[in-house]
């Protein structure tokens, strides 16, 4: 019978109530970009990132299929190569002082933070067999790569995907999403996850405690306000996923 490795998840998070920068501080720079990863490990080492594969076949940091929101392009990411959407704008859309930042790899930014970072690393997919399988060795080869089996955990709306890690390789931790308006269905466990990952509306204290039950970790996305971190900490939650963690950094002090 599976048991989540709450221990070892615990260990990575530090000391409770883990404060994770959502796409690396979302609120105060441009989302999935380098400087954003930089900027938000001012106020914490712990971040959620988005990651699928591009046309040439590098791990991308971006978190939609389209550069059409974040860039001044337009297009499917899996039709680019890494050369073509590295000389896209991915800054100017959030201040003009951020234009000329890039969608960064995710070697990039693994490579640029400092060895104590840890990552959350969302698997994107559109579905086809062929890329999730592809994504899933990507990112267990990249996780051997950089030795980052103690510094990370996989997660993804497609739980299909986080499977298929566990298939390539059973030591890399994993997290379930949840999102907004689903429930937590009786086949969770059959994906043997070390921790849910569930929106914020979820968080009542009877679905915490059911997830503690099976010594599962909660951690939801993405609270943004005060209310909303003084409600998840009293039922529970064991970190929050946030857009603003230079806020967060300042309640959790008080």
């Amino acid at each position: 019978m599976w048991k989540p490795r709450t221990e070892r998840l615990q260990t990575i998070l530090g000391k409770e109530p883990a404060n994770i920068g959502h796409r690396g501080a979302r609120g105060l720079a441009p989302e999935n970009t380098l400087v954003s990863f930089l900027v938000g490990s001012e106020f914490t080492h712990l971040f959620e990132l988005d990651t699928m594969l591009c046309g040439s076949g590098e791990l991308v940091v971006i978190h939609d299929f389209t550069v059409d929101r974040t860039t001044d392009g337009t297009g499917k990411v899996s039709e680019f190569s890494y050369r073509k959407l590295a000389e896209l704008d991915a800054g100017g859309f959030f201040d003009e002082s951020f234009e000329g930042e890039q969608i960064p790899t995710l070697s990039q930014v693994v490579q640029t933070l400092p060895e104590t970072s840890v990552f959350d690393i969302e698997l994107k997919s559109e579905g086809k067999t062929e890329e999730r399988v592809a994504l899933a060795k990507a990112v267990v080869k990249l996780i051997r790569k950089y030795q980052l089996i103690d510094r990370v955990w996989v997660s993804s709306f497609d739980w299909e995907l986080v499977e298929l890690v566990r298939q390539e390789e059973t030591e890399v931790l994993r997290g379930l999403l949840i999102e907004k308006g689903d429930s937590l269905n009786s086949r969770y466990m059959e994906y043997e996850p070390d921790l849910i990952l569930p929106h914020v509306s979820h968080c009542t204290k009877e679905f915490v405690t059911q997830c503690q039950s099976e010594s599962l970790l909660v951690i939801p996305y993405t609270p943004n306000e005060e209310g909303e971190w003084k409600t998840l900490l009293e039922v529970g939650v064991s970190g929050l996923i946030t857009d603003f963690p230079d806020l967060l950094a300042d309640y959790l002090k008080k």
